[in-house]
């Protein structure tokens, strides 16, 4: 008997013990995280990174997607929406040929239209002569906007004007990047037949509204016909300074058309700008 109440104190005992020292009947600390919850929180961990790191390609795709949208819908030309080319003889058996045309920038950024060549054509494509460094009214130009140029000279070895077909053209342009066109302000224009040596005459006056003092402002005048054709393009320039605000008159008569183009002249479209170095 006392051996059975020796041996339930001592099983009392060991009991006591194993909860006084923190263990359980499996032999886990109760204090620990187990083995397969700390592997199920790794996981997590990664798998949050993962989306982070996509979220965060996803924030930025958009702006990379913009970009390369907008380069690829930059496009830059410049096309001749009409022309018009003449030959003829004049008092001394010089043959002369005047070449004119409206260049239109066709696209969705401005330009800046550069030298233009002009190659003079008989029918079998040959070249009769060519005029180089020629340059567009204006010289930069908004989608939709349109330039004149124009050329009067004569050709070397040719006698007759059938010879002459037509004239080709060469010209350079860009994307414009912050040039301004310096258009003037044209009003009070009259036109009409000239002498023997000018047969057509435009006067008018340009207005300086840049805001700034203009020392080269460069005038064209397109001429048509009743019909809307184009019959030549007269050019010159105002090379003194006009300050801002202020006015000038212009004459134009150069470069000589066809006699008898002159007689056909209904309406007139004149252009002006202020032209700079670029710097």
């Amino acid at each position: 008997m006392k051996k059975i109440i020796l041996f339930s104190f001592f099983m009392l005992f060991l009991v006591l013990t194993a909860c006084s020292s923190g263990e359980n009947i499996g032999g886990e600390a109760t204090g620990d995280t187990p083995e397969s919850e700390e592997v199920e929180a790794a996981e997590g961990q990664e798998e949050k990174a993962e989306v982070t790191v996509e979220e965060q390609s996803a924030e930025t795709a958009p702006d990379e997607v913009q970009k390369e949208s907008k380069e690829e819908n930059v496009s830059v030309a410049v096309e001749i929406a009409d022309q018009t080319d003449s030959a003829w003889v004049d008092s001394i058996d010089s043959l002369w040929v005047h070449s004119a045309a409206v260049l239109e920038n066709t696209d969705n950024v401005p330009v800046v239209v550069g030298e233009v060549q002009m190659n003079f054509m008989n029918k079998e494509g040959s070249v009769l002569g060519t005029d180089a460094m020629n340059s567009a009214t204006p010289e930069v130009l908004k989608p939709g906007e349109t330039a004149f140029v124009s050329q009067t000279t004569t050709l070397d070895g040719v006698t007759d004007p059938e010879e002459f077909d037509h004239t080709t053209y060469n010209f350079e342009y860009r994307e414009a990047f912050g040039e301004d066109a310096n258009l003037m302000e044209v009003k009070n224009v009259q036109h009409g037949p000239g002498d023997e040596y000018n047969p057509y005459r435009v006067t008018g006056i340009v207005e300086n509204m840049t805001g700034d003092v203009q020392e080269d402002i460069r005038i064209a005048a397109g001429l048509y016909a009743e019909d809307g054709s184009l019959l030549g393009v007269l050019t010159d320039s105002i090379s003194v300074s006009v300050n801002a605000g202020s006015e000038a008159g212009f004459e134009l008569t150069y470069p000589g058309i066809p006699a008898e183009n002159a007689g056909k002249v209904k309406d007139v479209e004149v252009k002006a700008y202020g032209w700079d170095w670029g710097f």
